[in-house]
């Protein structure tokens, strides 16, 4: 279970909040621009700032446009230039042929590519949620292009996500656990009613503070095919059996020297994980948002991001 803002076509997993498709730029949203890299892959971003700092974001899912993480677009400045791009085969960007193309390293080399064809000098990493996956694999990777790392509302491994999910479905109640071995056993995964219900189950670790739905919410759009194909291949919300199903990125964890911050919402399913990602990242500051869960950026806007603004402060001394 782990699309970021609202889940799957009606809005369930990591979040419980409907999303609804939208031929319009949002009122105040960057001009969509588009970006081009080796191999004539083409990748949708939109930009504010000048820099030299780039903050460049990774959204979650896997497979979410990059439009509920606008509010970070807020921290640009005339000295920090917030990028937010839509990865492989989410909105407009490049579509691989192959599902065995959507890995957690292809879309490492992809931020690569990116950096490279964007100039970026100075490269402040973010990844929220799956997006954090492939930030931890960036660093590991390609540490020597990087400056500072931010890790928020993420996990360190697939095994991670599985605890996370079995903690989730352990706090449902025992109607709800009862009726959702019923629809597992029916394979009824596409269901309205195996949507609402997972949702219903996920809520409090992914949206707990959220009353209405956000402004910043309903022009994301999730590709159901990139999110099937690394997540869950059978539709099963509480499974990992897609291309992440091995993936491991906490072996990268003693070889991070730059500046590290992990944030996560203190409900937030992710929590110990991210504790154990703190801890394990020699220069990581771990900070918990105490009024949040997954959608910690839309739950405590004030403070995600003004914990974001103090480290990159820290790291870039402006």
């Amino acid at each position: 279970m782990l699309r970021t803002p609202g889940g799957g076509p009606t809005g369930r997993a990591w979040g419980v909040l409907p999303f609804f498709k939208t031929g319009r730029r949002p009122l105040g949203m960057a001009r969509l621009r588009r970006v081009t890299v080796p191999g004539r892959r083409s990748f949708e971003y939109v930009s504010k700032g000048q820099g030299p700092a780039t903050l460049l974001v990774h959204a979650g899912g896997p497979g979410y446009t990059y439009h509920y993480l606008r509010p970070l677009l807020r921290l640009a400045n005339a000295h920090l230039r917030v990028i937010l791009f839509n990865p492989r085969g989410v909105g407009g960007s490049w579509t691989p042929r192959r599902p065995s193309e959507y890995t957690v390293p292809k879309m490492a080399e992809d931020v690569e590519a990116i950096r490279r064809a964007l100039h970026i000098r100075e490269l402040h990493l973010l990844g929220f949620s799956a997006g954090g996956f492939v930030a931890l694999e960036y660093a590991g990777r390609y540490q020597r292009h990087l400056t500072s790392l931010l890790l928020c509302d993420t996990a360190g491994s697939a095994e991670e996500v599985r605890a996370a999910n079995r903690m989730m479905r352990a706090s449902a109640t025992p109607a709800q656990r009862a009726r959702l071995k019923a629809l597992e056993r029916a394979r009824a995964f596409d269901t309205k009613e195996y949507q609402t219900l997972t949702s219903e189950i996920s809520a409090p670790f992914s949206s707990r503070f959220l009353s209405t739905l956000p402004r910043d919410l309903s022009p994301a759009h999730l590709s159901l095919a990139v999110y099937r194909t690394m997540m869950t291949r059978s539709g099963d919300e509480f499974a990992v059996d897609g291309t992440l199903s091995r993936w491991d990125g906490r072996r990268h964890y003693a070889r991070i020297e730059v500046p590290t911050l992990v944030l996560v919402g203190r409900y937030d399913s992710l929590l110990e994980a991210s504790r154990e990602m703190a801890d394990r990242i020699v220069p990581a500051h771990l900070r918990v948002l105490p009024r949040s869960s997954h959608l910690a950026h839309l739950e405590q806007p004030k403070e995600f991001l003004g914990a974001i603004r103090e480290f990159l402060l820290d790291v870039t001394g402006d």
